[in-house]
């Protein structure tokens, strides 16, 4: 009993995640995400495999680099079963057609032709369909489904393949456990195989108690000396849980009341998604919600409609708050708010989540001096700081003790979606202080397991 894994995404990088399983008589994937950040022109590349083959794709969250070469791949001929949780089908759609006008804008940039349109994206949600967590599937090949909550925003899965009493356990991205808003991982302890995340593999993040703290010393600071603190943020878990964590301090009377205005109308989508779905909150937050509580709702927050009331946000006097996406600074409304705030010494740029290579949150964070932005060259006088707490990501320690869950039956462990040096730090560690094997696979890369 034989099958072959084949890393085609997020191996040997952080996005794009993409594999193949190949049972014997039946292929599926596992996620068909977008490549962000440096590299992302190899979107327009074949897949290298054949769509129509395809039996079934599960999709871990939905994450764009992890669902947005989805209708590309329905597009080249894939008509097979598309499955996930119910809340990552319902986050799938909104998040698609963004991902579709931005993908537009690169395309037209780069002298490419169309990805996918809106009719791709239509018809791949026609063959989507959610399920529950631990709700078994049956796949073709004696090969059965499960997925586990994985923690990192909501809805997201580890996808479980069994087979005659062994299992191949995909983490997708696993949460670090400090959503204010989301239940823990489920604890995984009898995975025979493990291709697991590894994108703060060489990081250890402060103590989550600090995170709110810390935003709380952040938001004051930059009220005190009169600028606009400036948060880009992923429309998807990062907003809400800011929403939330913001709401939390004014309510409080922690922080200084401010407009705070949230500029993303994707965000705006995702937060009603967030709102129909209760069940994957907390117990205490879905109790609050269920109650008829609007744990995103407060008197100083603004929902930004359209381009132009974007533009006359800064017409706002005095000290404010703004969220705005994208999450990397590699595109959308936020680029234009950095335009005008990053010159600025009074104001601060946040980062709170991962910036990929090659992103502009990525040069602000290692320390560039200017930038280049609707083809102007802008001084960075602001303060940047960086808040890791609210990272959707385990850390290094936190993915080192998954796998020690599991270290009992644990195989192989397969690190993906990482830079080099974060997925070998994290390998040496897992062989080091857990004996069980551990490699990084690389884009193209084929492993037989025994399976």
């Amino acid at each position: 009993m034989q099958s072959t894994l084949y890393f085609y995404g997020a191996a040997g990088m952080v996005t794009g995640s993409n594999f193949l399983l190949d049972t014997g008589t039946s292929k599926l994937l596992v996620d068909c995400g977008l490549m962000q950040g440096m590299g992302e022109e190899r979107n327009w590349d074949p897949f290298a495999y054949e769509p129509k083959e395809i039996s079934h794709l599960i999709v871990t969250h939905a994450h764009i680099d992890h669902i947005g070469r989805i209708p590309l791949l329905v597009k080249k001929g894939f008509k097979g079963k598309i499955i996930s949780t119910k809340a990552t089908m319902a986050l799938a759609e909104p998040l698609l057609l963004d991902a579709m006008e931005i993908v537009a804008h690169a395309a037209e940039k780069g002298g490419r032709g169309e990805l996918y349109n809106a009719r791709d994206i239509a018809e791949a949600m026609g063959l989507w369909s959610g399920i529950g967590y631990g709700e078994e599937v049956a796949l073709p090949d004696g090969v059965s489904l499960t997925l586990l909550d994985a923690g990192h925003i909501l809805g997201s899965a580890m996808v479980r393949l069994s087979r005659q009493g062994r299992s191949i356990v995909c983490t997708g991205d696993l949460g670090g456990g400090n959503s204010p808003l989301l239940p823990p991982t489920h604890e995984v302890a009898d995975a025979t195989y493990v291709v697991m995340e590894g994108t703060y593999g060489d990081k250890v993040r402060p103590e989550d108690s600090q995170r709110r703290e810390e935003l709380e010393n952040v938001i004051e600071e930059t009220i005190a000396r009169g600028g606009t603190l400036l948060i880009p943020a992923f429309s998807t878990e990062r907003t809400q849980d800011l929403m939330y964590e913001i709401r939390t301090l004014m309510v409080e009377k922690r922080v200084p009341s401010v407009p705070v205005f949230v500029d993303s109308p994707l965000a705006q989508k995702i937060t009603r998604a967030f709102v129909a779905h209760p069940e994957y909150f907390t117990p205490e937050i879905r109790t609050r919600v269920e109650a008829g509580e609007d744990i995103f709702g407060f008197p100083e927050l603004r929902f930004v409609e359209n381009a132009e009331e974007s533009r006359r946000v800064h017409e706002t006097a005095g000290p404010k708050i703004i969220l705005a996406g994208s999450g990397m600074s590699s595109g959308g409304r936020v680029i234009g708010h950095e335009r005008k705030l990053l010159p600025d010494p009074k104001s601060t740029l946040l980062i709170v989540g991962y910036q990929a290579a090659g992103t502009i949150g990525r040069r602000l964070i290692e320390g560039a001096r200017t930038l280049t932005l609707y083809k102007e060259h802008i001084p960075v006088r602001a303060k940047i700081e960086t808040l890791y707490g609210y990272s959707a990501h385990r850390d290094s320690e936190g993915l080192l003790e998954f796998v020690n869950k599991t270290a009992s039956t644990a195989e192989e462990v397969f690190v993906v979606h990482a830079e080099p040096a974060a997925a070998a730090f994290l390998a040496q560690r897992i062989r080091d202080y857990l004996s069980v094997k551990a490699t990084v696979p690389q884009a193209g890369d084929k492993i037989v397991l025994q399976f």
